[in-house]
């Protein structure tokens, strides 16, 4: 199942969440040794869930054109428990189990990244996996939904995409994440919620997203920059991950890392800087932008949430990325 429910823990869940609050600064200090790739998670004496800084301290006043794709803390728990609001945890299922925020239900975001899907129609997952698993979290047209996850940022920003690729607009990433509800001393828990199940249409929207075919008849269209949001040791050839068959980058596309967005403690960084990343890259607001990374959904997903807080919406996912590239050896490929 991809939406996961545990029974109650009950009260020693809860005093372990009450445990989690007194080791928040401990978890700050370690959260320099998270590994956002492995989402590796720190630990010390009781249950530690390192929270997710995605969009921190950012506020409609640094400049953002979409400040509406945020939402706060304060905000967010005044309205947590109504029953149009679901709120989802985009971490693997194990790092949810540990603690969560009330509500929230499990979907981890790489089980949203069907490659097969992905070669064959651009979209990670098909249309009637989109309305199962959405609709078993509790969603569907009237739904307002939060997500956040617990410090690999890609994770919010993939399920964020999927959403919005099949049609739900409603969609909200919780600014400063779990780590910043930590922080404020709210509540967390290792119960999983009851939900209902609900309807949900999905309406996928194709111009989100390029297939393999599109890629390689654009590959010399001056008017599209592809970006490569990997690391540049995988952009160079010299990491080669699972999943990948070949080292390097498709031909002419730049690199422009998903962490060039973050700061060092992964909150976006204000819209003046996002715009001069983008800028030295020649890419404007008018510049057809196609981001890809290794699974079509996370890294690359994070620079289009970037781009699209600052208005550059003239973004579309190469979602097949490097995962189906470098499959195919007739297709050619740079270091």
């Amino acid at each position: 199942m991809t939406v996961r429910s545990r029974p109650p823990g009950g009260a020693g869940a809860r005093k372990q969440g009450r445990a989690a609050f007194k080791t928040v600064n401990k978890a700050g200090s370690l959260r320099a040794e998270i590994d956002m790739q492995n989402f590796k998670h720190a630990f010390s004496g009781v249950i530690v869930v390192l929270g997710f800084l995605f969009a921190g301290a950012v506020s409609a006043t640094e400049g953002y054109t979409r400040p509406e794709l945020l939402i706060e803390t304060e905000e967010f728990a005044k309205i947590m428990n109504q029953p149009n609001v679901r709120l989802i945890d985009a971490v693997d299922p194990a790092s949810y189990q540990r603690a969560h925020i009330p509500g929230a239900v499990n979907i981890f975001y790489l089980d949203l990244a069907k490659l097969e899907e992905r070669k064959k129609s651009g979209h990670p997952l098909s249309q009637t996996e989109a309305e199962k698993i959405f609709g078993d979290a509790g969603i569907d047209a009237g739904t307002q939904v939060v997500v956040y996850d617990g410090g690999e940022g890609p994770s919010v920003s993939g399920v964020w995409f999927v959403l919005e690729l099949f049609g739900h607009k409603n969609v909200k990433v919780l600014n400063g994440g779990f780590r910043k509800w930590l922080k404020e001393s709210r509540p967390v828990t290792q119960d999983a919620p009851t939900v209902e199940k609900k309807k949900f249409t999905a309406k996928p929207d194709p111009q989100k997203v390029v297939v393999r075919a599109w890629v390689e008849k654009n590959l010399r269209n001056k008017e599209v920059v592809f970006v490569d949001t990997r690391s540049f040791n995988e952009y160079i050839g010299k990491d080669v991950r699972p999943g990948a068959s070949r080292g390097g980058h498709i031909p002419g596309a730049v690199h422009l890392e998903w962490t060039k967005f973050s700061d060092k403690v992964n909150t976006f960084k204000n819209a003046e800087q996002i715009e001069k990343a983008l800028n030295q890259r020649g890419i404007t607001k008018n510049t057809k932008v196609v981001t890809y990374c290794q699974t079509g959904i996370g890294r690359s997903t994070d620079m289009a949430l970037a781009m699209k807080l600052i208005g550059y919406d003239n973004v579309v996912e190469y979602t097949g990325s490097w995962e189906e590239w470098s499959a195919d050896p007739r297709l050619p490929i740079e270091k």
